[in-house]
């Protein structure tokens, strides 16, 4: 049998190029996203949302607890004095300013951005998804599997630097709460390190996730360049990089013959 392959366009709702680059990538012909990542507190998170009301495709709730301002009031464990939230560095992985956060104000941080999805895209997340895989932090996990739980939905594998995090797997697995078993980046990092080049590495990427058990989940970075989202992200030039992947009939193809494509709502 295929391994089952759920693919997410993340970051939906960031920036306006993202958000046109992932709806271009969904009426291409050669599309193969089964996911959405919607985030609910980004300058395009309200047209993010227009779209995923009107589209059958599945939409995840994408958690984020470092980056823009909270949709919640009263949280300061969470923000610095500017009333944004404390930045972490994903260049060196320095999250040591999560070790500030107070679990109460993370709830509350989760159950805003809970309601503003339900309330904005008209139905409830297919799942509990994170921006920078935050929940990998038994501070912010313990909050989004008790979520997770009370409202029948699945999370993402909890990793940790893109690494397995079995301390925090065996946690959602105890609690009963369904997850996939394995994440890849299908974007090459900027040191080389880790994720994968989808054209280059596609047939290494293609036999790793075959020696995984279990359901795998593929992050893709669809996105035009701008001038904003050159400024404001560090992923920027290379988000463009997975609209020629569509247009690489050999990848498609080996992708689709290899795997059985599904969604977060299929888990």
């Amino acid at each position: 049998m295929k391994k089952k392959l759920i693919i997410t366009a993340h970051d939906f709702g960031y920036f306006d190029s993202i958000n046109r680059g992932i709806i271009y990538s969904l009426k291409h012909k050669n599309n193969i996203i089964t996911e959405l990542s919607l985030l609910a507190n980004t300058p395009g998170s309200l047209e993010a949302a227009k779209f995923s009301r009107s589209t059958k495709i599945s939409v995840s709730l994408n958690t984020n607890f470092t980056s823009q301002k909270p949709l919640s009031r009263g949280v300061p464990s969470l923000v610095g004095k500017d009333g944004n939230f404390l930045k972490v560095d994903t260049k060196t992985w320095d999250f040591s300013v999560i070790d500030r956060f107070n679990e109460k104000d993370v709830t509350r941080e989760l159950d805003a951005q809970w309601d503003w999805f339900t309330e904005n895209v008209g139905r409830k997340p297919s799942a509990i998804l994170s921006k920078k895989n935050e929940y990998g932090d038994p501070k912010i996990l313990m909050p989004v599997v008790s979520k997770a739980k009370k409202e029948g939905v699945p999370i993402r594998v909890p990793v940790w630097m893109w690494k397995e995090n079995y301390g925090a797997q065996s946690y959602v697995e105890q609690e009963g709460v369904k997850s996939t078993q394995n994440i890849f980046l299908g974007l090459k990092e900027w040191k080389g390190k880790f994720g994968y080049d989808l054209i280059e590495d596609i047939d290494q990427l293609i036999a790793d996730i075959k020696t995984k058990e279990g359901v795998s989940e593929l992050l893709v970075f669809p996105g035009f360049v701008d001038k904003e989202l050159m400024d404001k992200s560090t992923l920027n030039w290379q988000r463009g990089q997975f609209l020629q992947v569509l247009d690489n009939n050999e990848v498609i193809s080996k992708i689709k013959d290899n795997f059985e494509l599904i969604s977060f709502r299929d888990l």
